[in-house]
């Protein structure tokens, strides 16, 4: 692995255990070992590397999700897959790095997440379809719409996360059972019962 790989994996840890207000540059070269001038020879400022590690789990997201996808039998496995590796991610991220997230970072973070809306969307819209092909989600509903609307609810509860004040199980469990439950035949209700309720 190259510097620059290094420097951006071991930031990201540092942000998502401390937060991105806590963690100076100074702390980024201590923990690599290396000054801070390697440091800012690799990166120009504290809100370059942060767009690259924001980047990066964007990449380490979309790899997990296709690795969980590709052994699920159905599209219920894939959410509660899904929703499970996502709650276990979350709690290793502590809420502050949410917070400064939003605060701080806002147009960052919504120019990167935005940029990957189109395949966020696609993927929803193909899991929607899949859902129906299996006879677990109603033939009627429009894939285009529901997954705009999953899509577009993501904001709210991403808001809802980074207060702390729910755990992040409850609101996965929520949201599936909310949206994906809403538009499930009897027997896809009876596939979600079996893993959420």
């Amino acid at each position: 692995m190259e510097l620059t790989e290094s420097i951006v994996t071991q930031a990201t840890e540092l942000f998502l255990e401390r937060g991105l207000k806590a963690v100076s540059m100074d702390d980024i070269a201590k923990a690599m070992g290396i000054s801070k001038r390697t440091l800012y020879e690799n990166f120009n400022s504290k809100d370059e590397l942060l767009s690259d590690c924001i980047k990066y789990m964007e990449t380490c997201r979309r790899e997990n999700l296709f690795n969980l996808c590709k052994d699920a039998k159905d599209v219920i496995d894939i959410l509660v897959a899904v929703s499970k590796n996502m709650a276990e991610n979350l709690n290793r991220i502590s809420p502050l790095f949410l917070q400064d997230l939003n605060l701080y970072h806002f147009r960052l973070a919504n120019d990167i997440f935005t940029k990957h809306r189109d395949e966020q969307l696609e993927g929803i819209k193909q899991m929607i379809i899949k859902g129906k092909e299996e006879g677990l989600f109603i033939k009627d509903i429009d894939e285009s719409l529901m997954s705009e609307i999953i899509t577009n609810s993501q904001r709210s509860y991403m808001s809802i996360i980074s207060t702390g004040k729910y755990p992040y199980e409850k609101i996965f469990r929520h949201t599936i059972l909310c949206f994906i439950r809403g538009i499930a035949t009897e027997r896809g209700r009876q596939r979600i019962d079996e893993e959420y309720v």
